[in-house]
């Protein structure tokens, strides 16, 4: 895995975000993102994919050839006579090479969650499709060494050429990582046929267990049978509309544009912190901008009077890391807002205690338990939140608490949801709802 910023030292870090490679790569985002909202026809996304894949291909390929670089220098050999040019630092250095290295893996990781938004917006946000084709392992860099790749361009490009149609390609992205294409057909009255392809670099290769995969999604989401996987969920639709709260973060990001950070009460008894690093840094330099937010957060939480555990999210380096969440790139703010989130120069982050998480479901009428032991960590797979309702019980886990907090979802609007879950059960299933109208909330 990738390095966490939080696992760096300050110097490193510093370094890192400064780079050129990352700096040039904040500024494109803006305009991936504004180009992206412009997308409205095929022959949009057509386009848009194009810059998008050449961007992703020159970033992964610089990557590797430093990668080639590091390896060798390890090994006490010299450098090899095609190695590319170092923009920062020693080219003997090894641990200079290891810093550009890192800073491309995070372009990369930032193009990926471009890609994510391109997703989301050719779904038209139905998070059907993501929660389908999320569950499976990560391909790896995109690359042209891969044959694989190489026919999947190819054929997203003869998808364009002869039928009109745009071909999305998966591995562009983090978030789909079930089948190789989605092509999306438009009809009258604005609706829209979506295939699914797992192409094969070789016709005679027998049906593998990939292409099994994509049709246990594709019926999923078209029949409501099981979603790929061992945990046997399916998709439940709550038919409720999905709401969130995410007009007060575009208002604390403005705030804190002008002062540095901003905090507010949030709808829902949660805290939020937003930092803008530029403006804060200006505005008292670096070292006193930490402690100006260590004090903000403090005073938060005196203000909360939390009980119970304390539960926080941030925003921080989460680019293209989880393939549940929407990408910051459609969250309902500025292009450079969302460029900001995506490069960690903006961070925000959620606070509530699981007293008045408890509290806020039960006012909506949920009977609702926190089973989550003192002292213990929310791991991923740990039973967090229990809720009964119509002789049921569905358990929470630490996704379901995260897309609530980051999101900012309307809590009642989403108690309202998981009450429909419970009426309707899924009894041997763990479910997963889905609201409607999320197109309302994204950009």
């Amino acid at each position: 895995m990738a390095p966490l910023l939080t696992d760096m030292p300050a110097a490193r870090l510093d370094s890192l975000i400064k780079h050129p490679f990352h700096r040039e790569n904040g500024e494109r985002l803006v305009g991936f993102i504004q180009d992206l909202r412009e997308c409205r026809s095929a022959e949009d996304f057509v386009a848009f994919q194009r810059d998008l894949l050449h961007a992703t291909l020159a970033a992964n390929l610089a990557r590797s050839e430093r990668s080639r670089v590091i390896k060798r220098l390890r090994k006490g050999e010299s450098l090899p006579a095609d190695a590319p040019e170092l923009v920062v630092g020693d080219r003997h250095d090894v641990e200079d090479w290891q810093l550009e290295y890192d800073v491309l893996e995070r372009v990369g990781r930032q193009l990926r969650s471009i890609g994510d938004a391109m997703a989301w917006r050719a779904f038209r946000y139905d998070r059907r499709y993501i929660l389908a084709l999320r569950r499976n392992e990560s391909p790896g860099p995109m690359t042209l060494s891969k044959e694989g790749t190489v026919h999947e361009i190819q054929f997203a490009e003869q998808q364009w050429r002869e039928h009109g149609h745009f071909a999305l390609l998966h591995d562009i992205t983090n978030c789909l990582r079930i089948g190789d294409v989605t092509v999306f057909h438009d009809r009258d009255n604005d609706e829209q046929e979506i295939l699914l392809y797992e192409l094969k670099t070789n016709p005679r290769r027998r049906e593998s267990t990939q292409l099994a995969r994509t049709r246990l999604a594709a019926e999923a989401l078209h029949t409501g049978g099981p979603l790929p996987g061992p945990d046997k969920a399916v998709l439940v639709e709550t038919g409720v509309p999905y709401a969130t709260h995410l007009s007060a973060l575009s208002d604390a990001f403005v705030r804190a544009h002008q002062n540095g950070l901003k905090t507010m009460r949030v709808p829902g008894q949660r805290g939020l912190l937003a930092l803008d690093i530029v403006a804060a840094g200006n505005r008292w330099g670096e070292q006193e901008a930490a402690g100006q937010f260590h004090a903000s957060y403090a005073a938060l939480l005196r203000r909360m009077r939390l009980t119970g555990h304390v539960i926080s999210f941030s925003s921080g380096d989460s680019a293209a890391r989880n393939t549940m969440a929407p990408p910051w790139g459609i969250y309902p703010l500025q292009p450079a807002q969302c460029a900001g989130l995506i490069a960690d120069v903006l961070v925000f982050s959620v606070t509530l205690s699981s007293d008045n998480f408890i509290e806020e479901v039960r006012k909506a009428g949920l009977d609702a338990d926190w089973v989550l032991p003192d002292g213990a960590e929310m791991g991923p797979d740990e039973p967090v939140v229990t809720i009964k309702g119509h002789g049921r019980q569905v358990t929470m886990a630490r996704a379901g608490v995260e897309q609530l907090m980051l999101e900012l979802t309307d809590l009642r609007a989403w108690a309202e949801g998981i009450d429909q879950l419970l009426r309707k059960g899924t009894p041997g299933s763990q479910p997963w709802p889905y609201f409607t109208d999320e197109h309302k909330v994204w950009v």
